[in-house]
């Protein structure tokens, strides 16, 4: 968790400053094809295999999650370019925020503790992103 949080901020912090010299999408492009192609190599080196009745299904997937994909980080890297990575990044707080929300929306999900409890935390969420992004007085 903290190797998975150290990179995140470290790559935040490079897409902010390498996205205001180069096309977002293109940066996006490169990172979804080489760590595609290397985790793919991983995989059928592990013993991965695709089924040949879930090649279609499966290829149709991988396109429709990357296309998801390279939509949200091209917003990312374009939000980076002309804003602080500061005052950006800490939207990466509303990940759990939104995840609670669509699992209980969409999957039916409980979050294994009171609806108190998760709403008091995604207010402290939000409140925290408030705080942070509110201007300073002079």
């Amino acid at each position: 968790m903290l190797a998975s949080t150290v990179a995140g901020a470290l790559s935040t912090c490079l897409i902010g400053i390498f996205s205001r010299e180069h096309d977002g999408v293109l940066l996006a492009g490169w990172q979804f094809l080489v760590g595609g192609l290397v985790l793919t190599a991983i995989g059928f080196l592990m013993g991965g295999a695709l089924s040949p009745t879930a090649i279609a299904p499966a290829i149709a997937l991988i396109i429709y999650m990357a296309l998801i994909s390279a939509v949200a980080y091209s917003l990312w890297s374009r939000l980076l370019a002309v804003n602080p990575v500061s005052r950006v990044s800490v939207f990466g707080f509303m990940n759990p925020v939104f995840g609670v929300l669509l699992s209980a929306l969409l999957l039916g999900e409980d979050a294994g503790t009171s609806p108190v409890t998760v709403i008091v935390a995604l207010l402290l969420v939000c409140g925290g992103i408030i705080i942070v992004n509110k201007p300073k007085k002079a």
